[in-house]
């Protein structure tokens, strides 16, 4: 928990700096940039109850991801997906979970924007992640290849689909039920592959 206290109903973990190689670097700008690296930072706590419910298991969810390119000097992009928590009385909307990009992801006092214009907004509202639904998420993105070849790993998509039901189940089924009754002779909205590139 933030206060560093324990309790025995909630599990989660941190993850610190995880650090994968940019193989991808398609479209990027500026030209000069030649390798880059995809860092990973995440803090993680559930209600051990509401793991495979249709409960929002998550207390806490920040998952950071920042973006290194190197070319003549080094180049810094980011987003996070994360919960909302606290007050959602505000002028803006607050998807409980969201999607947000940020261009300063270093904390620089006084990054070097250029023509970038830089905004708190919008919060793109996006499913819940994991560690292990956020390396798939990684992996189909910036490592489409690699992600192809690993989901012919029966392991991989094992596991894949595990979190799958026990965190974007609920979250999906919570959606749809704001359409009730919900009848599943209605789905005609297929593949879901095209809608859901990382559903395994």
């Amino acid at each position: 928990m933030k206060d560093g206290s324990t309790n025995e109903n909630i599990w989660g973990y941190d993850i610190e700096d995880f650090k994968m190689p940019l193989d991808t670097l398609s479209h990027v700008k500026p030209q000069d940039i030649t390798k880059g690296e995809v860092i990973l930072n995440m803090k993680l706590r559930a209600k051990i109850e509401h793991w495979n419910t249709f409960n929002d298991p998550f207390v806490e969810l920040a998952y950071n991801v920042m973006i290194k390119g190197v070319g003549e000097k080094t180049y810094h992009f980011g987003f996070h997906i994360d919960k909302h928590i606290g007050n959602t009385n505000t002028k803006e909307p607050h998807p409980i979970y969201h999607l947000q990009y940020n261009f300063n992801p270093t904390k620089s006092n006084n990054p070097n924007l250029g023509d970038l214009f830089y905004i708190d907004t919008p919060r793109i509202m996006h499913k819940p992640v994991d560690f292990i639904l956020g390396i798939g998420f990684l992996t189909s993105n910036f490592y489409p290849i690699a992600f192809e070849s690993l989901k012919d790993e029966r392991e991989f998509v094992k596991l894949q689909q595990s979190y799958q039901t026990a965190i974007w189940k609920p979250y999906f089924h919570t959606l749809a039920n704001n359409w009730k009754p919900f009848t599943e002779g209605d789905i005609v909205w297929n593949p879901i592959n095209d809608i859901c590139p990382i559903f395994i």
